[in-house]
């Protein structure tokens, strides 16, 4: 039964059964399968077995512990607050804990440091705030959140405000200053989705005016870009939609109540520390 199941690491070692009890009672408690002591662990669910397999891991309190996506069988509610109860338990008992999820809200949520691999190496390592804002590589960019990558070419390096200016197809891009990039260097701008502001253009905006040229008056916006809704989809908390910038496609998340549809000419802004240059 899931007693027996659970407090097996526990009676190899000899512990008491007042301590077994209170130990095994305690981790139940945690995977939310408290009452279910004696219930045979084969005539459980899939996801009440994956969490009876946590607590027999969790119950002997090992100083290292390998987590294999242990939360993938569970369903979006209970995941999440097993996710948050686990970082607090594993706090609590001072247990290191390696990782291994495909899931990006469960590494950046779970983990001090994160590292991203590819064909069985690692690309780069870091604080979930470095990895999510401040990646070296667009792959791990691109992995550990919805990301737009744009391809560009460096026009300087930095500009009398710090920044490095981007000519990218869509016009040029003032990012954050990066000074390791070269004048005429091959570059990738990364930019989030949720830092481009989208708002439905009036008329006058539709255009740059025929006297300056299109690069001119995007980079004197500062990230101001014109283009048109291609797709729009309500997913709840937001609307994530597709605008087509001249030839470029970017992905943007949305208020859900903003008075847009698809079709709609808009402006997008970004501002240009949230615009992240990249060598290819």
């Amino acid at each position: 039964n899931v007693f027996d199941n659970v407090s097996y690491p526990l009676r190899t070692r000899g512990e008491s059964r007042e301590a077994i009890r209170e130990k095994v009672a305690r981790t139940l408690r945690f995977v939310q399968l408290e009452g279910f002591e004696n219930r045979p662990a084969t005539k459980l669910s899939g996801g009440q077995q994956q969490r009876v397999a946590l607590a027999r891991a969790l119950v002997a309190e090992p100083k290292v512990i390998l987590f294999d996506e242990p939360l993938s069988n569970l369903d979006a509610k209970l995941r999440e607050e097993t996710r948050k109860e686990l970082r607090r338990f594993l706090g609590e008992l001072d247990i290191t804990a390696v990782y291994v999820t495909h899931d990006r809200i469960e590494a950046l949520a779970l983990s001090d440091d994160i590292a991203v691999m590819r064909s069985g190496r690692i690309m780069e390592i870091g604080s979930p705030r470095k990895i999510y804002f401040n990646a070296d590589h667009g792959f791990v960019a691109d992995f550990i959140g919805r990301a737009n990558l744009i391809p560009g070419t460096a026009r300087s390096s930095a500009d009398e405000n710090g920044h490095t200016l981007v000519d990218a197809p869509l016009g040029p891009i003032r990012c954050r200053g990066n000074p390791a990039i070269a004048p005429g260097e091959a570059v990738t701008v990364c930019i989030r989705p949720e830092f481009i502001s989208v708002e439905a253009s009036h008329p006058a905006e539709a255009a740059p005016r025929a006297e300056t040229p299109p690069e001119e008056a995007a980079a004197s916006e500062a990230n101001q870009f014109h283009g048109k809704v291609e797709s729009l989809v309500f997913v709840g908390e937001v609307c994530e939609g597709e605008i087509l910038a001249g030839d470029t496609r970017l992905f943007v998340r949305v208020d859900p109540t903003a008075p847009l549809a698809e079709g709609d000419a808009v402006t997008l802004r970004c501002p240009p520390e949230s615009c992240l240059v990249l060598a290819k």
